[in-house]
């Protein structure tokens, strides 16, 4: 890899450090969600991936950022330049920082409901198709027009 330079690496940071400036807001703004995440172990989990994919797009983006500072067409037009910034930028958002994001926001939501019983999957018995057209057929709003006669089927 290509030495960078001290504002490279400070993008570098930004880049590896969204997840945890995400866990601050989130925490700070949902007091409620910290305890499901420092509380269970898949809470706590999705947390510690988030935050290594965000290191780890730290380190794709540093790898992106010595790509283009070697090639010698990129850094020539500033056109370019900003051109390469965007898609360096834009292989470890969509790569790591953003799954970490969803993983943030999934993994305490998924402990919560896992806590409460509401996840558990509960056998449901299936209306066979007349049964449930039957169903319909009385349940909408008398404004529609007529519905055909099920024996018509």
């Amino acid at each position: 890899m290509v030495r960078l330079a001290g504002r490279q690496w400070g993008l570098v940071a930004m880049v590896a450090s969204t997840p945890f400036l995400f866990a601050f807001l989130l925490a700070a703004s949902s007091p409620g969600l910290v305890e499901p995440v420092l509380g269970t172990a898949l809470g706590g989990a999705s947390w510690g991936l988030a935050a290594i994919l965000g290191l780890l797009g730290g380190a794709v983006f540093a790898g992106c950022l010595g790509a283009i500072s070697r090639s010698p067409g990129v850094t020539g037009s500033p056109i370019r330049r900003v051109f390469g910034l965007v898609i360096a930028t834009s292989v470890p958002m969509g790569l790591c920082i953003i799954p970490a994001l969803c993983l943030m926001l999934a993994g305490p939501a998924l402990a919560v409901r896992l806590e409460r019983g509401v996840g558990m999957v509960r056998a449901e018995r299936f209306h066979p198709a007349r049964e449930l057209a039957e169903r319909l057929r009385y349940q909408l709003p008398q404004v529609l027009p007529r519905l055909p006669r099920l024996g018509a089927w």
